[in-house]
């Protein structure tokens, strides 16, 4: 029954499951995504769940079988073959055959309960089981029968009943014949094979039976002799099979106390079947109730004596009437036998084994013999007189049946399984519940975890929105923008981009406590979105809008200037086709850079607004603008910029893109190297670092900016005719474009040199003189490795734009472009950059062709001619070679001042080659070792007069003094 309970709870529990899994995995959510929504994966789980269930059951089943066959291997096999073993193993074999047909259970011996009986031969355990009114399917329509054992079992009976197996042990307690050793190992054999297949029980109880005429009838040292007998055999079946199991004493043969008959003879069946005995009412299987026997039995006496007079009453024999008055007395005489027989053998003081007493019970198999009458008896033999029998031929059973289907077979559950089977299965059931209590216990703690944790999110984010609204009071008020200092709304945007769940932490990996299911993040961060996009909007977008009308405002009269701004206008408020957040913001940070918030101190403010403008770019792809432009100052600047020639346009175009090329700009400082400090300095004082060319004139620049950008220009145009508005929709490009590419170059060449001749015009030579003894300046202007090497080499590089094929450099920061695209993009606008190879390969003739950038370059041609020739044989090289001898001479003249005259006469000489190599320099190189030339010549004309007056003093002032 249970069996089929836990099945069922097993399959409502499947079911329990795979129902939660298909309907509620779908809810659950970890992180951004729920693991249980795909079908094919709740499938497979629901699916994986049937297959375990199915594996769990089917290797049960496969131990049952596997179990049930050795079972009856082991009881059906023979040890020995003596002549009739055949037949005895063929019988048990038919007669299991014949059970397994009957209760239509393949492993009956493995599922219905096991029972062992002890008592001596004669005890009336065979009439009583006869006569019990149970069902032996052996029987068929006669009376029942015991099976002889084989093997092990063959001085036992074997009892199959439809409720249970018993074995009857009698022929075994009794066995003292030669054989008694190799019967006990095969006895022993069996009793291991029980508890190999029946691990956890291997039987259920012991039932043990004695007779009440062997009670009453033995002395004291036969009825020791039965109980070391009885305990030889408990002992035997708890040392092998290792459990505790319930022991029913069960005293047969009542019949024979004088009376029973006459009190008990008139019950009908249904309560012959009852109980008469006491079952001992505990829950604790190991507890020892012999002391509660006594009590027990006078609860039995009290009872018959209770209903001795409904008895008499309703027996009209006098003779059967005075039985009846003196059964329960007779009953009462074996309380003595009784208690001493149970004390003997259950004391736990006394007994060699411990063993459980479940209950004494009285019963009657058939009534047969001479009934004792224990009073009449002992008087009888203290006056040397028998006492008087009556002989009873009545054949019904008393108080079995009930016993055995109703308490014992019950009862299979009461014996306590294996030790150390029972151990390891209470290991397993801690161990399951103690996992199944971890896991509900970090269940309910990670569900705890994640919803404290989720509370807190939201109760700091509750308190950072107060903050924020307590702190941006005036700017939420206000409904009009009447300051355009980003630095004020800094702040307030922080606050919202910052919060717990903000725009912030959008890319971050959610903390794990706040998931299982629970997670508030997404949803407190998509209102942290919407809050911080309605503060971008309102605050800094707004006040974008106003610098970029006041910047239109202030270019209006300058078209070139003023195209960028209007068309960063235009994007800011919603009326371009198209928005370029990279042109915005580097547009923005070249603003913020170089005119609203400059130098060191504001580099940290000018990131978070570049945070603050990208985060605005990102947030509004899904919305418009709210804002209205200044539609009159966009029409007014749109007129002005319809006066632009397409040059001018082209102009503006290349220029918006520069800031966010990032190139790289030319640093005097850092290509003259470490020692450029000692050597140059700024006409106007102003730090040297500071002077450079922008990265636009360079040759990377050119090559690898420029080019690409002019290749580019005629669709950037096309492009970008929304800016000029109404007057942008004229056609007339195309005609113009071949003559666009020429007039640019020719501005970029103008540029160019108006970039380096600025630089170079505010360079000069530190005095070289000044530091006597040490001359460190003049020092480093005549080394090998000069400042004044480094610096003219680099510059002479920089601006050989067509050296090495340099062309078609790429464009920089940005993915290299096709050589041939890029041809065909400058062509369209006049421009034809193949030279050599390169340029048979583009079709076109040499007379046709013009090289981009040799008109920029050929401006520089003198620095270029600084550094030709072989390595000590350049012009730059003589240069350092001039400075290197002047450093020599006046360096003698200062350690040796008597070779002054010598060393002037030389200097005088080295100075004269200095001015003839100077008149072959660049002009800006020749200015400044002109005037290096003049420091020298001054000093050597100081040299001499200081010489000429020490002369005068010592041959002409003091002889005369």
């Amino acid at each position: 029954m249970m069996r089929w309970v836990l099945r069922l709870f097993s399959l409502l529990a499947l079911a329990g499951f795979s129902a939660a899994v298909w309907y509620a995995g779908p809810l659950i959510r970890y992180a951004d995504t729920r693991p249980l929504g795909p079908v094919w994966l709740r499938t497979t789980i629901i699916g994986v769940a049937v297959a375990l269930l199915a594996i769990f059951y089917g290797i049960r089943f496969w131990q049952a079988r596997k179990a049930q066959k050795a079972i009856e291997t082991g009881i059906v096999r023979s040890g020995d073959r003596n002549d009739d073993s055949g037949v005895l193993e063929a019988r048990m074999s038919e007669a299991i055959a014949t059970l397994k047909q009957s209760s239509g259970r393949r492993n009956f011996l493995y599922e219905i309960p096991w029972y062992i009986i002890i008592g001596p031969p004669g005890a009336g355990k065979t009439t009583a089981l006869v006569n019990s009114g149970l069902k032996f399917p052996l029987a068929g329509s006669g009376n029942a029968q015991p099976l002889a054992g084989v093997g092990g079992t063959r001085s036992c009976d074997w009892w199959f009943t439809e409720d249970a197996v018993l074995i009857d042990t009698a022929g075994r307690y009794t066995t003292q014949d030669s054989d008694a050793e190799r019967d006990k190992a095969s006895w022993l054999g069996f009793l291991g094979l029980l508890k190999k297949y029946r691990t956890g029980q291997p039987i259920n109880g012991v039932i043990l039976a004695i007779s009440v005429a062997d009670l009453i009838g033995f002395d004291d040292q036969q009825l020791d002799a039965h109980v070391t007998e009885i305990r030889s055999r408990l002992r035997e079946l708890h040392e092998t099979l290792k459990i505790q199991f319930p022991v029913y004493l069960l005293f047969t043969k009542a019949d024979l106390v004088a009376g029973f008959m006459d009190y008990f003879g008139d019950l009908d069946e249904a309560r012959r079947r009852k109980v008469w005995g006491a079952t001992f009412q505990t829950t604790d299987r190991n507890r020892n109730m012999v002391g509660e026997t006594s009590a027990e039995f006078d609860a039995l006496a009290r009872q018959l004596a209770d209903e001795i007079a409904d008895r008499l009453q309703d027996e009209a024999d006098p003779v059967a009437r005075i039985a009846i008055f003196g059964f329960p007395a007779q009953f009462v005489a074996l309380r003595t036998r009784v208690v001493r027989f149970v004390t003997s053998l259950f004391d736990a003081s006394r007994a060699q084994v411990n063993v459980s007493l479940r209950g004494f019970y009285f019963s009657s198999g058939t009534q047969e013999g001479t009934p004792i009458d224990q009073v009449l008896g002992a008087i009888g033999r203290n006056f040397g007189s028998a006492s008087q029998a009556h002989l009873s031929g009545t054949g019904k059973s008393f108080f079995l049946h009930d016993l055995l289907a109703k308490v014992i077979f019950p009862e299979a559950g009461w014996v306590s399984f294996d030790r150390t089977a029972e151990r390891r299965a209470r290991l397993a059931r801690f161990g399951s519940l103690a996992a199944s209590a971890l896991a509900a216990f970090a269940s309910l703690g990670v569900l705890g975890l994640s919803y404290f944790a989720n509370e807190s999110l939201i109760g700091s984010t509750r308190q950072a929105m107060a903050q924020y609204r307590d702190g941006a009071d005036s700017l939420l008020r206000s409904t009009t923008v009447t300051d355009v200092d980003l630095e004020n709304v800094i702040g307030p945007l922080d606050q919202l981009r910052n919060l717990p769940a903000g725009y912030e932490t959008a890319g971050q990996t959610k903390p794990i406590e706040e998931s299982f299911g629970l997670s508030q993040r997404d949803r407190l961060l998509s209102a942290s979105k919407s809050a911080y996009r309605q503060a971008l909007e309102r605050s800094f977008r707004s006040r974008l809008l106003v610098q970029a009308e006041r910047t239109i405002q202030a270019k209006m009269a300058d078209p070139i200037a003023l195209y960028e701004p209007l068309k960063i206008y235009l994007m800011l408020g919603g009326k371009a086709p198209k928005v370029d957040d990279e042109l915005i913001v580097s547009w923005m940070k070249q603003d913020w850079e170089e005119n609203r918030y400059p130098g060191e101190n504001n580099r940290e403010g000018r990131a978070q607004l570049e945070k603050h403008l990208r985060a605005m770019l990102a947030l509004d792809d899904a919305y418009d603008p709210v804002f209205e432009l200044n539609q009159p100052l966009v029409e007014a600047a749109q007129r002005s910029l319809g006066r632009m020639s397409l040059a001018d346009r082209a102009s503006a175009l290349i220029r918006s893109a520069v800031y966010a090329a990032r190139l790289q700009d030319f640093s005097v400082a850092a290509k003259a190297g470490p020692e450029a400090q000692l050597l140059f300095e700024r006409m106007d004082g102003a730090e040297l670092a500071d002077l450079g060319v922008p990265g636009l004139y360079t040759k990377a620049g050119f090559n690898g900016f420029y080019l690409p950008q002019l290749s580019r220009i005629a669709q950037m145009l096309v492009d970008d005719q929304w800016v000029l508005g109404g007057g942008g929709e004229q056609g007339g490009i195309d005609q113009d474009l071949p003559r666009l590419g020429p007039e640019l170059i020719d501005r970029y060449g103008k540029e160019f040199a108006s970039a380096w001749n600025g630089a170079l015009d505010q360079l000069k030579f530190r005095a070289m003189l000044k530091d006597k003894p040490q001359y460190i300046t003049l020092s480093a202007a005549a080394s090998p490795d000069s400042p004044l090497d480094r610096l003219f080499t680099a510059i002479a590089d920089e601006t050989a734009l067509t050296k090495d094929g340099a062309a078609f450099a790429g464009d920089t920061g940005t993915a290299q472009q096709d050589p041939v695209v890029m041809a065909k993009g400058l062509a369209r606008i006049g421009l034809q950059i193949a030279g050599g190879k390169s340029q048979s390969r583009a079709g076109a003739s040499s007379s046709a062709t013009q090289n981009a950038g040799a008109s920029v370059e050929a401006q520089f041609r003198p620095f270029q001619a600084l550094v030709s020739g072989s390595s000590g044989r350049r012009p730059l090289d003589a240069l350092t070679q001039n400075f290197h001898d002047i450093y020599q001479s006046v360096k003698l003249a200062a350690d040796v001042p008597a070779q002054t005259e010598r060393v002037n006469a030389n200097l005088k000489l080295q100075i004269s080659t200095m001015r003839a190599n100077a008149s072959r320099l660049p002009k800006q190189l020749a200015r400044m070792v002109d005037a290096a030339a003049d420091e020298f010549e001054g000093n050597v004309a100081e040299t001499s007069v200081a010489n000429l007056n020490q002369m005068l003093d010592e041959t002409v002032t003091r002889p005369c003094e």
